[in-house]
């Protein structure tokens, strides 16, 4: 079974994507006055990119197939997926950099080649929407790369480690040895902090100087660990002056709202305002991974960048509190999304493969909210099958309730459990049929179960998933809702609706 990731964004652009959906409801802890949350749940490594009124932003896709989802936005408060530059499943992707140079635009990215060798990849298209070319292999290590330019046009790949690597014209080839242009700014040795880990950097020429910002403190770890520091120069080459009030962004307390915040970039508005993308956790819920947020800067009289006390002048983003399959963008983990799964804005078919969720991946969307159900008709074909709704993290780590004909089927770590409904899950005249829900409040999980969606059962077992985040488990990853197909046969899914509570 084929479908295109076209025909997966045709049903996700009925409606712009879930950046802050039910923010209302979800804002009962204080914000920071001076942080907007720009999209909501797991979005990390923000790269934006400004094209006359519009922007556009990648992030890290890791597992998630279709991957380097491109988004647009003309407010930067409602944003809309554009493209995906990875149709096919690559590996793990991490820290990309979006870039448009002579009108081309660029995504560079850090994943690992056909041999498993870590390596950094380049893909380009005449326009956002895409086609996306064949990524090409640079056949050079590191991560987090930066395209940079110099005033003569000169073109360079900026790695973590600060290593500047000279690019050809076209920008698809490394043309000569690198060097080492920066090394950081040394972290206070009584912070705490998960590592020292300079990585993410992203150079703003402002004016007459050039400004590098880094993610230095380690990704997650403690919540005061990850931070944006600012150097200066004004050649590409060096030499960099760091500045006397680093950090510019760093979370000082476990009582603020947002932990280990970092990885920052500077993006101009077309009014001359400076803003700062950068991630973080929420305090509370780690489980819905690193979340893009943004703070206004500007150019202090001694030169270098300040944060503002005010924050960024957005208007107020309009999201629906309930949404449908034509509502996300779906997504498969660890595998291609094109292999089992077809998508359209009524229905989900999926094929069967394994026997839980932890040997066939499931099919995945990002949820933004703390609390919020999901619930769907689902319909086997083959008295093989078996499906489910669940909350995956990864293979090992996920929780779901589904079925098959005569027995309910709880999915918990990576095993699968049996037990008798109260009510006849049958199979006849082709097929047998069963409503689930999956209901997620502050990270407890619940399952319910329907013979028509309207009476509906509670399965007797729940299950506590605060600790489904990196720190515990790895992987940078998210607590996403999905669908599980297992067995022989398809699967179909109707009547899919996501609620935020």
């Amino acid at each position: 079974m084929k479908t295109s990731f076209y025909t997966l964004l045709l049903a996700a652009l009925f409606t712009a994507c879930t950046g802050n959906e039910g923010q209302k409801e979800q804002d009962k802890t204080t914000l920071p006055s001076t942080t907007t949350r720009l999209l909501e749940g797991d979005m990390p490594d923000p790269s934006v990119v400004r094209v006359n009124d519009t922007y556009y932003m990648v992030h890290s896709s890791f597992i998630y197939n279709p991957g380097l989802i491109v988004y647009s936005s003309k407010n930067l408060a409602d944003w809309t997926p554009c493209s995906a530059a990875l149709p096919e499943y690559n590996g793990d992707i991490w820290a990309p950099d979006l870039c448009v140079y002579n009108n081309r635009f660029y995504i560079y990215f850090p994943t690992r080649n056909e041999k498993g060798e870590k390596t950094n990849m380049v893909t380009w298209a005449d326009s956002p929407e895409g086609p996306w070319s064949t990524p090409i292999d640079l056949k050079v290590g590191g991560i987090d790369p930066e395209h940079v330019t110099d005033d003569e046009g000169n073109r360079y790949l900026l790695l973590s480690s600060g290593d500047l690597h000279p690019l050809s014209k076209d920008g698809l080839s490394i043309t000569a040895k690198p060097t080492i242009i920066y090394k950081g700014w040394e972290i206070p040795e009584e912070w705490d902090i998960e590592s020292f880990s300079l990585e993410g950097l992203n150079v703003k020429k402002i004016g007459e100087w050039y400004y590098l910002l880094a993610a230095e403190g380690g990704t997650a770890g403690p919540p005061t660990g990850h931070m944006v520091i600012q150097a200066r120069s004004k050649k590409i080459q060096g030499p960099w002056e760091n500045a006397p009030q680093n950090p510019l962004l760093r979370t000082l307390s476990p009582e603020e709202t947002w932990w280990s915040q970092g990885h920052g970039s500077i993006v101009d508005t077309p009014d001359g305002k400076l803003l700062l993308f950068f991630h973080g956790y929420e305090k509370g819920f780690l489980t819905l991974g690193r979340q893009t947020l943004v703070r206004e800067v500007t150019i202090g009289k001694d030169k270098w960048l300040h944060l503002t006390n005010q924050p960024a002048p957005l208007p107020t983003p309009q999201r629906p509190k309930q949404r449908h399959i034509k509502d996300f963008v779906w997504q498969a983990a660890g595998e291609n999304f094109s292999t089992r799964f077809h998508v359209s804005p009524e229905q989900i078919t999926l094929q069967g493969k394994g026997n839980s969720p932890q040997d066939a991946s499931p099919l995945l969307a990002r949820a933004g909210d703390h609390s919020y159900k999901i619930e769907a008709c689902l319909e086997l074909n083959n008295e093989k099958a078996s499906a489910g709704l669940v909350m995956y993290y990864n293979k090992d780590m996920h929780f779901g309730l589904g079925f098959r004909p005569g027995e309910l089927l709880r999915y918990r770590r990576g095993a699968v459990h049996r037990n008798q409904p109260k009510v006849e899950i049958k199979f006849k005249d082709g097929k047998c049929r069963l409503w689930i829900r999956l209901q997620n409040v502050n990270n407890i999980i619940s399952g319910w179960y329907s013979s028509n969606g309207k009476t509906w059962h509670k399965y007797p077992w729940g299950f506590d998933m605060q600790g489904y985040h990196h720190n515990t488990l790895g992987e940078f990853l998210s607590v996403r809702p999905g669908i599980y197909a297992g067995g022989e046969g398809e699967v179909y899914v109707t009547n899919f609706t996501y609620q935020a509570l």
